[in-house]
């Protein structure tokens, strides 16, 4: 969910050990399942939905540049099913040959506030460290602060890329009662 009151800043987040990450099963009514080739609909649809874009067709714009060079997504991307039908997503990505990076987190609008983030992200960390990854890195924004105190469950921690982003780690401070200054 994206709080649009808050002044947008780039940010990122990294957890140093993929060992000893809590764990949050897929609810029992609920499904999963890797990508499928024809799923850039549902990511797309998932990604709209979320608030990432104003139109699917944006969504499938940038499913295109961004996963270009393939990399497997039959074994990297995640979706949550209900009915069969995909409604939440997550990607166990790389980054570099020890460090992987969780992206594209998203449940559509419909199925919010329900938990399921904890679900998929943790199918997705509980891959990163399967591929041998030893720490994940991710990038985000100020308003996705409800899902910055997610990864900060999963052990991210801020990372300070720049002196503005001070400025942005203090309002996801300020709204979801964790002191990520202190992290810098």
């Amino acid at each position: 969910m994206w709080d649009t009151t808050v002044a947008h800043f780039s940010l990122a987040m990294r957890v140093d050990s993929l060992e000893d990450l809590p764990f949050f099963a897929v609810p029992e009514r609920y499904g999963w399942r890797f990508y499928q080739p024809g799923d850039e609909f549902f990511w797309a649809r998932i990604e709209t939905s979320a608030g990432e874009f104003k139109r699917p067709e944006e969504g499938m714009a940038r499913f295109a540049r961004a996963f270009a060079a393939g990399g497997r997504l039959e074994e990297r991307m995640f979706f949550l099913t209900d009915g069969g039908v995909p409604f939440a997503t997550a990607t166990a990505w790389h980054r570099s040959d020890t460090e992987g990076l969780l992206c594209w987190v998203s449940v559509d609008a419909a199925h919010q506030g329900q938990g399921l983030s904890k679900a998929i992200v943790s199918l997705a960390m509980r891959r990163l460290r399967g591929f041998g990854y030893r720490s994940a890195y991710l990038t985000t924004q100020t308003e996705s602060w409800l899902a910055i105190r997610l990864y900060h469950r999963f052990g991210f921690r801020p990372v300070l890329r720049s002196k503005e982003e001070r400025a942005g780690w203090k309002i996801v401070s300020e709204k979801s009662g964790i002191d990520f200054l202190q992290y810098i």
